[in-house]
């Protein structure tokens, strides 16, 4: 190689390298930037762990139910274990056929759907005290699919905290007609 294609190739390198520096960089004060909008007035760092709600049981077996019965449901209890306030600004489901609901003092929220499907999903933003819990109410409709909607079936919940940490609820159910 001759001295021009040398120095092409590195004037190139240093160009992708500095590309590469720069991006990284950005990257980096968005997240921060993110954090900051999540957090209010201090910094929360995205994908904390500390903040975290737990379940004693994050998947339910409904067994095998007939269409013609209609609806089940489960009830999931998520617990804040930390000593501090957890915002839960997200419920949401993986499927039309499935709805949540949040219940608190014996009082059920609004229905939580599939985002993108009977337009957008509401913001939850319920806040789980620091030591309290939260439960949500998964019921599963057999009949959404119509005749078609018959067999195993896996769905999923997602209640997603203000860290933008996921807790999936998962169920299954074998549906006859």
């Amino acid at each position: 190689m001759d001295k021009k294609t040398i120095i092409s190739l590195l004037i190139i390198f240093a160009f992708v390298g500095g590309l590469a520096w720069w991006s990284k960089s950005v990257s980096i004060e968005e997240k921060e930037s993110r954090a900051f909008e999540l957090g209010g007035s201090h910094l929360v760092k995205i994908g904390n762990t500390a903040n975290v709600l737990t379940a004693m049981e994050t998947f339910y077996d409904f067994g095998t139910i007939s269409m013609k019965n209609g609806n089940v449901s489960k009830i999931f209890k998520l617990t804040n274990s930390t000593n501090e306030d957890i915002l839960v600004p997200s419920v949401s489901t993986s499927c039309m056929c499935t709805t949540a609901y949040v219940l608190k003092g014996g009082v059920r929220s609004r229905p939580y759907g599939m985002p993108g499907h009977g337009g957008a999903v509401p913001k939850a933003n319920e806040i789980v005290k620091a030591g309290e819990s939260l439960e949500i109410e998964v019921v599963y409709d057999p009949n959404a699919h119509g005749p078609a909607g018959v067999g195993l079936i896996e769905r999923s919940v997602f209640v997603e905290d203000e860290n933008t940490n996921v807790t999936e609820l998962k169920f299954k159910v074998n549906v006859t007609p």
